[in-house]
């Protein structure tokens, strides 16, 4: 490894290892935009369905959809949106704290997973406690299985698309990267995108414990594992070609959805987000060496580790007509 290199990847050790506070106190969710309220069991909106569907292994999952009220289901392009660190069981912090099922008003299939708290979507090695129970986490067998099945029988097209935030943001390329003929195309919004370079273990094994005692052993073993890399994009880089890609982070600095900071917005927000930045960089110049063409980038002069600025991105793709 050339000196250059190691020295970016020790700037990054040290930047994960500043940043351990604020991983260990993230929810995903600092903040909050306009939620719609998705209505009451005896009045739901048009096209809304809530529904426990097999869990490839662990306990039924609950998805909750929204279909297209503008095109036919079939035809409209369908999204699929991975929560954060602190994802709770019976609601989705982007149904929570955004107002994105409206894209179900504008020719879009919405799908929110619930649940998922500190698991990075995907299959871990040992089995967790968790307040389902105990069992091991197969989120990346379900995302692969379980709920594209779902997703045809509800008559939604095949035309899909993985978002994740945070924690849920390296989750969504790999997925979307190990299952091609599944998704079409992928988002990162401030998601930690080179999770295996030094430190970074380390510090998301803290904010798992944090989060409810889960280890970051029973997910992908020690630090110097190779699941670590597996699941790295900015490893993996060159799966990625061909693959349309989304890729976002903020500089940090508060915006328009933290006008007045709060202690929370300081300590967790601004950080996360600048870790989140450092990150998606290495990303960038990784995709970039690696001739990487069909990958967007947005990275907004303000915006902490915020959902109004995710939602924004979400907005931005639906008007660009990203989802296709």
């Amino acid at each position: 490894m050339r000196a250059g290199s190691w020295g970016k990847r020790a700037g990054t050790a040290v930047l994960a290892a500043a940043m351990i506070p604020a991983l260990a106190g993230v929810t995903g969710a600092v903040g909050a935009a306009n939620a719609w309220g998705p209505g009451s069991a005896k009045h739901p909106p048009k096209g809304f369905k809530s529904q426990r569907i097999d869990g490839a292994g662990m306990p039924p999952v609950l998805v909750r959809t929204w279909a297209s009220t503008t095109t036919a289901p079939s035809k409209a392009p369908t999204v699929v949106f991975l929560d954060g660190l602190r994802a709770t069981w019976n609601v989705s912090g982007w149904e929570q704290q955004t107002n994105v099922a409206f894209l179900s008003q504008h020719g879009i299939n919405v799908v929110m997973p619930v649940g998922g708290t500190s698991s990075f979507y995907t299959n871990w090695q040992n089995p967790t406690h968790n307040q389902n129970g105990t069992y091991r986490y197969t989120w990346g067998t379900w995302l692969a299985t379980s709920l594209p099945a779902y997703i045809n029988k509800l008559g939604f097209s095949n035309n899909i698309s993985l978002i994740g935030i945070s924690m849920g943001g390296s989750a969504a390329l790999i997925n979307a990267e190990e299952n091609r003929n599944i998704y079409k195309r992928a988002a990162s919004l401030s998601g930690f995108l080179n999770i295996s370079a030094p430190g970074m273990p380390i510090a998301v094994g803290i904010a798992q414990e944090d989060s409810g005692g889960y280890s970051a052993l029973d997910m992908w073993g020690g630090p110097l594992d190779s699941r670590w890399a597996q699941n790295d994009p900015t490893v993996q880089v060159n799966k990625f070609a061909g693959m349309p890609l989304w890729i976002s982070a903020g500089s940090g600095e508060p915006g328009k959805y933290t006008p007045n900071p709060s202690a929370a917005d300081i300590i967790q927000g601004v950080p996360l987000e600048m870790l989140s930045k450092s990150q998606t960089e290495a990303f960038q110049a990784a995709a970039q060496k690696a001739g990487l063409t069909d990958v967007h980038y947005d990275f907004p002069a303000k915006g902490t580790h915020t959902w109004g600025y995710w939602q924004d991105q979400v907005w931005q793709m639906q008007r660009t007509g990203w989802f296709g």
